[in-house]
């Protein structure tokens, strides 16, 4: 079975970061080739205004799977976080596919993108948390609400309760 995952970071939360380090480990291990999308410091470019970025770096994701045949593989899934999410969600509907989404704190501008079918996972004081939750109940989508747990997914100063969430984390996004 050929399977692929498309993982799209944050701005400031890469491929580094726990989240995106272990679910990478985790899908090597389940046998999945990978794609790690970058966005090559655009949002770090002052003189861009917030549009002007959102353009460059959909143009740059573009260039980066662009010739890639999504059509080949069994499986496809798009793991996004935060401002990634944006992306993972404006892809899959640009290409019409349909990747198994899992969007782990997702930004007000990746709401619509979500449905039924896609797993979401945010914390209670990540700050998106209130239009995230409503977006949810609204449209009938059952997310992993972790209590307490900021946009990285933690626990402010509790590193063992925010280990035991990155454990439940990999275990809920687990294919």
């Amino acid at each position: 079975m050929k399977k692929l995952v498309v993982m799209f970071p944050g701005v400031g939360y890469n491929m580094d970061n726990p989240l995106l380090y272990y679910a990478s480990f985790l899908y090597d291990t389940k046998g999945y080739e990978q794609i790690h999308v970058k966005y090559n410091g655009i949002f770090f470019e002052p003189e861009l205004t917030r549009d002007e970025k959102a353009m460059r770096v959909r143009d740059y994701v573009w260039e980066q799977v662009k010739d890639i045949d999504f059509s080949s593989y069994d499986e496809v899934v798009f793991l996004s976080k935060s401002v990634g999410t944006i992306e993972a969600g404006f892809l899959a509907e640009k290409l019409r596919i349909k990747p198994v989404q899992i969007y782990l704190t997702p930004v007000p501008d990746a709401l619509s993108y979500i449905k039924v079918a896609d797993t979401v996972v945010i914390g209670t004081v990540d700050e998106v948390y209130p239009e995230c939750k409503a977006y949810c109940v609204a449209h009938g989508i059952k997310p992993l609400y972790i209590e307490g747990a900021n946009h990285s997914l933690e626990v402010e100063g509790k590193p063992f309760e925010s280990l035991d969430i990155l454990r439940d984390v990999m275990r809920y996004i687990e294919r």
